[in-house]
């Protein structure tokens, strides 16, 4: 007989959840990819029934009493740490009424086929109208989720994301960044005035740009055996780690930027593919940051794509699929990489002008959540501070603005912070990972990338959700997460460096 009955039940019961859970990510990821657009309405009625049945399995009131035995029971660290993490998620199932999680499924269903038509036809009117209602819910859920954890809204939505971040934390963050930023824009836009760039010439079959995309992914170690590479509007990655599901965008007209957003995703997918295999299932397994998520994808992106060594990488696929072309030497490609433009699009937009975009949304979505200000008022901040952040004309242009990011139609509000957060973890993590590993440039220029995957399956990975985001950066750099990695990264990249030739 087990001498911890009550935790080997919360474990079966975690498990249970897990699957569902597993059955409810393949349909979101089918809805966003393959789903037939007449097939929306039902579609989101399964999804709210099954959301419906997750969520009184996570309010099955027999988990209280499970817990506060298992608490009496002989558990080792790592189950001990289990268990904590069950009754986080405890606390944050049990605010939310069966009511508005099943409520929820309806209205992002609905909120995401709006969002799918108005970007294609300039509408904000109409996304608008589906938004609202969504809008309202997310405050509900905002305001039991503070109730119940004791903070204030945004804060409590943070708390899904990214446990123990608060508002007043990214406030610093960011804020630290908005101070040098700027200058460092304009003076890297000035310094590229005498760079050539030459574009690549089209058209760029879509399936042969997959086919590169695929062997791109192998190359980084992406396990075809548990997962696929698809295309939809906006990329993402989804799925679970025994089945990740990646997406990207291709465009005829240029084959890079899908080539770069699939290195994205896949920076993503190695990190699910390679969570604890041992507590699948269990919260344990996490992850349950989405900026360290975030953090992974933009190492590859960011940090490993950009250096002379995959750059040859992609130089070679390229033009082995595409036939050679000046575009695609190497110091070229590593230029249309670097080169800096402010831009409307966030997905498309260079890495030193990324963290602008980010900035508007955040400040965007707390004040929509605090009620401040209302789905309607959107458009008009939005045109404002883009003027001020990036110096661009967006009135009128809906789909190149507020309609540009899926997540405000999935209730994804609390999410945006990550992806600045994200950045400043890839090059913490790039940084201390470099100066650990003495032979990352000659495998890299012999086309192995393994060392990287390796140390971060050790750092990051293979932890889960053991650590919060501050305590796993400290673990894996031995410095507190901070915007100082991302200033030298950027700074030395946009300033010193010259494309092509590395650090110097």
């Amino acid at each position: 007989m087990s001498s911890r009955p009550a935790y080997d039940a919360l474990a079966t019961h975690h498990a249970r959840i897990y699957n569902l859970e597993h059955l409810q990510a393949m349909a979101s990821w089918d809805s966003m990819t393959f789903m037939a657009p007449s097939a929306a309405p039902a579609r989101g009625a399964a999804q709210a029934e099954l959301n419906s049945i997750i969520h009184r399995l996570q309010n099955d009131p027999s988990i209280d009493d499970l817990i506060a035995q298992a608490q009496a029971e002989p558990l080792d660290e790592s189950q001990a740490a289990n268990l904590e993490a069950m009754r986080r998620q405890q606390r944050i199932a049990r605010a939310i009424p069966d009511q508005l999680a099943s409520q929820r499924e309806l209205l992002v269903a609905a909120a995401s086929e709006a969002w799918h038509g108005a970007r294609k036809a300039n509408d904000w009117d109409n996304f608008a109208t589906a938004l609202k209602p969504l809008v309202a819910l997310v405050r509900q859920e905002a305001d039991h989720l503070g109730q119940a954890l004791g903070l204030s809204r945004y804060d409590a939505l943070l708390e899904r994301w990214e446990p123990g971040l608060r508002v007043a934390r990214v406030a610093d963050l960011f804020g630290d960044v908005s101070l040098w930023l700027p200058e460092l824009v304009n003076q890297t836009i000035e310094r590229q005035r005498s760079w050539a760039f030459i574009e690549p010439q089209g058209p760029f079959d879509a399936g042969q740009q997959k086919q590169v995309c695929e062997r791109v992914m192998a190359a980084l170690g992406f396990d075809f055996s548990a997962g696929r590479l698809d295309t939809s509007a906006h990329p993402f990655s989804g799925g679970v780690p025994e089945d990740v599901r990646l997406t990207t965008r291709f465009s005829e007209a240029n084959a890079l930027p899908s080539l770069l957003a699939t290195v994205h995703e896949t920076g993503h997918a190695l990190y699910q593919q390679n969570l604890p295999r041992e507590w699948l299932g269990q919260p344990l397994a996490g992850p349950h940051s989405a900026a360290l998520h975030e953090g992974q994808a933009l190492t590859y992106e960011r940090q490993l794509a950009p250096t002379p060594a995959f750059v040859a990488v992609l130089a070679r696929e390229l033009s082995a699929s595409f036939g050679p072309q000046p575009a695609f030497v190497p110091n070229n490609i590593a230029q249309l990489i670097r080169r800096v433009r402010r831009s409307k699009i966030r997905v498309e937009a260079d890495e030193l002008t990324y963290p602008a975009h980010v900035i508007l949304r955040v400040e965007i979505e707390q004040k929509l959540i605090a009620g401040e200000i209302e789905v309607d008022d959107i458009p008009a901040i939005w045109d404002a501070r883009m003027a001020a952040l990036l110096q661009l004309d967006t009135k009128g242009d809906f789909a190149n603005g507020p309609l540009q990011d899926i997540h405000w139609s999935r209730g994804m509000f609390g999410y945006f912070p990550a992806y600045l957060l994200g950045a400043m973890v890839a090059a913490q993590l790039f940084e201390h990972f470099t100066a650990e590993s003495n032979d990352f440039e000659a495998r890299a220029q012999a086309g192995d990338f393994a060392s990287l995957g390796d140390w971060l399956r050790e750092k990051v990975w293979h932890q889960g959700g053991r650590y919060t985001l501050e305590d796993l950066v400290v673990r894996a750099t031995g410095c507190p997460l901070s915007a100082e990695s991302l200033r030298a990264h950027l700074t030395r990249r946009y300033l010193y460096e010259e494309p092509g030739h590395g650090r110097h």
